[in-house]
């Protein structure tokens, strides 16, 4: 290595901006995984209510389908709120999980975070799992946007963090 190179930067400081990189980007998926929890979860609420209105119109439309008041329309014709109202629900119970899960995935990111300190492999472990990319695309896609970047970082400072990781066991 040449140590007249502009680009050098001595191991202590490399070791500390990649853990500090990786502080960051689970700091910012972390808040990937609350901002989705919340908004999942004001989604489910309206989405809800929405349909508790639906239903409730729908059902009087239908009940009073055949007066004048409503045009005697066919019952087919009067049922679409109602039916609307019904897949309303139904979609706003299945945000139910997703909101679950973002707000479980906020605690264990608050986990890793935790760990970097004293045992930088659980979180590093954690950084660099396809599966969890997978996860995150699946439930959340800002807090996958972060993973990602931070599983690239993570791969790319594999050598900072063996040293990293030697220190911490006290191997080195």
């Amino acid at each position: 290595m040449n140590y007249s190179d502009q680009n050098f930067t001595p191991v202590t400081e490399r070791d500390d901006k990649a853990v500090q990189d990786m502080k960051k980007f689970l700091g910012l998926e972390h808040f990937g995984w609350k901002f989705g929890a919340i908004m999942t979860l004001i989604a489910a609420v309206m989405m809800f209510l929405a349909s508790i209105i639906m239903i409730i119109s729908g059902a009087v439309v239908l009940a009073n389908a055949n007066t004048q008041q409503f045009g005697g329309m066919p019952a087919a014709a009067n049922a679409s709120i109602l039916i609307m109202g019904i897949t309303y629900m139904i979609i706003s119970v299945t945000l139910i999980p997703e909101t679950v899960i973002c707000f479980i995935m906020i605690k264990k990111v608050e986990y890793y975070q935790s760990t970097l300190g004293t045992d930088i492999s659980i979180a590093r472990t954690r950084c660099t799992s396809v599966g969890m990319m997978v996860f995150c695309i699946l439930f959340n896609t800002l807090a996958a946007i972060f993973f990602i970047i931070n599983f690239v970082k993570t791969k790319n400072n594999a050598a900072e963090f063996d040293r990293i990781e030697a220190e911490q066991k006290g191997t080195l």
